[in-house]
């Protein structure tokens, strides 16, 4: 009898974990396709979510979010300009560094706005979306790379804002295969935190949204 039982526990646990990356690589799937969709049409804003400053300058991913973004602008998909990110392990913040680079590639100063007090994804947004109430606007076209869009999409319809899919081609990101795994992977884990704290707040009225 114990033998028997001891059977149907391995049985039992072969097919959680079964489950379990079956779920997983399904998710992994949907945040993959979702992130490399760019959708048409224009907006009010370009929301440009900050990355890493390097001791010697702007990381690759901060260069390729505000190249793209400026590409945007000079397209005429949108006629201003939000970079979001505050203070990271290096000066300046993620926000000033974008500015320079937009404004040495072409983008008037006039037409930026900084949110330079964010430390992460949510308040990003959260900041961003202050500044569009401001300005009355409702559209953005939000630029981040792809592993990273499904979640802040979520983030920033929540907080009100129109979001038109703006992702950094995976060609001129500076992120290997390698990379592109353990990054996704994370956004994996991220996410079902975003999903499972929202329908935890939805219930009890807690704040749990706190970024990962």
């Amino acid at each position: 009898m114990l033998q028997i039982n001891k059977r149907r526990i391995k049985i039992a646990v072969s097919v959680l974990f079964l489950l379990i990356i079956t779920l997983f690589s399904a998710l992994y799937a949907h945040i993959d396709r979702f992130g490399q969709i760019s959708d048409s049409g224009q907006a009010d804003v370009i929301i440009v979510l900050g990355a890493a400053v390097w001791p010697n300058g702007p990381s690759p991913a901060l260069q390729a979010r505000v190249w793209h973004a400026r590409q945007l602008y000079h397209a005429g998909r949108a006629p201003y300009m939000i970079v979001a990110g505050g203070m990271g392990l290096y000066p300046p913040t993620e926000a000033e560094a974008m500015s320079a680079l937009a404004v040495a590639w072409d983008v008037p100063q006039s037409q930026i706005l900084l949110e330079d007090k964010s430390t992460n994804t949510r308040e990003n947004l959260t900041f961003a979306a202050d500044i569009m109430r401001q300005k009355g606007w409702q559209t953005a076209l939000l630029v981040t790379d792809g592993y990273h869009m499904r979640r802040a999409s979520a983030l920033a319809q929540d907080l009100g804002i129109k979001v038109l899919r703006a992702p950094v081609a995976a060609e001129s990101s500076y992120y290997g295969k390698f990379l592109q795994l353990k990054y996704t992977l994370r956004e994996c884990l991220a996410f079902l935190h975003y999903l499972v704290a929202k329908k935890i707040e939805a219930v009890f009225s807690l704040q749990l949204l706190v970024d990962v």
